[in-house]
């Protein structure tokens, strides 16, 4: 098999995404992979490694795919903000089941955080408020909490997961803009 760890953490993303982490087993995995479960044992002691791996993972890669698509300071915080907005439903849409598994694959149970998510989901808020202080402090949005407006943001974003529909009519991207529009005009009318 090419790339096994990733065709593992692939096919068990599916796999919690659609049935959820308690609902699925080792073999489920290994029988989508179509080898054993001594195999996947192989590559990943429990299942709790494999989940922890996949959110590793894509937060490492939502990150990096926000990061290199946000414009420099001098773009302005209303647009930087925007794109960031942009790209995060972009990256949500093209990997819509592992995202799907970041939020809800476990189903609701409690898990206990590793220290490498903390730091990435940390870094990534803290990239949507320093856009959004940067904005405030130059003048170019009112005055508000960076870290309320940025966990707004992101709590759209995010809940996306939950009616999203990839084979939908409309793109994530769109909503996305929808939100940016929301944030930044309200929805009082003039």
């Amino acid at each position: 098999m090419d790339a096994p760890r990733e065709t593992i953490l692939r096919a068990a993303s599916d796999l919690f995404a659609h049935h959820g982490f308690a609902a699925t087993s080792l073999l489920d995995i290994a029988g989508a992979v179509g080898v054993s479960k001594a195999a996947v044992y192989h590559y990943f002691p429990t299942k709790q490694v494999i989940y922890e791996a996949i959110v590793a993972d894509i937060l490492q890669r939502l990150y990096d795919h926000v990061s290199a698509a946000v414009p420099p300071d001098g773009a302005g915080a209303p647009t930087r903000l925007h794109t960031a907005m942009r790209a995060h439903a972009e990256f949500f849409e093209m990997n819509y089941t592992e995202y799907v598994t970041l939020l809800h694959g476990f189903g609701g149970l409690s898990r206990v955080v590793s220290d490498d998510e903390r730091t990435i989901r940390r870094r990534y808020e803290t990239m949507f408020r320093t856009i959004i202080a940067t904005g405030i402090e130059a003048g170019e949005l009112r005055d508000a909490n960076a870290a309320v407006v940025a966990r707004g943001a992101l709590s759209m974003l995010n809940w996306m997961t939950r009616w999203f529909d990839p084979k939908g009519a409309r793109r994530a991207v769109e909503f996305a803009d929808d939100y940016f529009d929301m944030l930044a005009h309200g929805i009082l009318a003039p």
